[in-house]
């Protein structure tokens, strides 16, 4: 988007392109701080990663005519997701033990014990 108050584009980029807008980042720090000369300090950096799901109809009719519980596939999905971005396996995030036995069975692939769990 060119600026805050402009339409918002999406707009996918190749390898090449994602190197130069890396480049641009890097340049952009690089004057910010004299290339180095001067320190930055109390900095942090915040990602955020968007999800959402798409059904092929509504909610009320993706439950009662297609037997699907739409929450389901948000768990697994986002499941997926917070095991790719913390790099353990999806059943170390769920903390509580029933919430694990009901996923289990829901998401059994997803879910399955590492070899290691027995040793626990």
């Amino acid at each position: 988007q060119e600026n805050l108050l402009a339409e918002p584009k999406r707009q996918s980029l190749n390898a090449e392109e994602v190197k130069k807008e890396k480049n641009k980042a890097f340049d952009l720090l690089d004057a910010l701080s004299r290339s180095g000369s001067l320190p930055i300090a109390y900095n942090e950096l915040h990602i955020i990663v968007a999800l959402t799901h798409c059904f092929d109809k509504d909610v009320m009719s993706t439950v009662v005519c297609d037997n699907v519980n739409p929450i389901e596939k948000l768990e697994n999905s986002t499941l997926l997701l917070a095991s790719a971005v913390y790099g353990i396996p999806a059943r170390e995030l769920i903390g509580d033990a029933s919430d694990l036995h009901r996923l289990e069975s829901l998401l059994p692939l997803l879910l399955q014990p590492s070899e290691n769990d027995h040793l626990l």
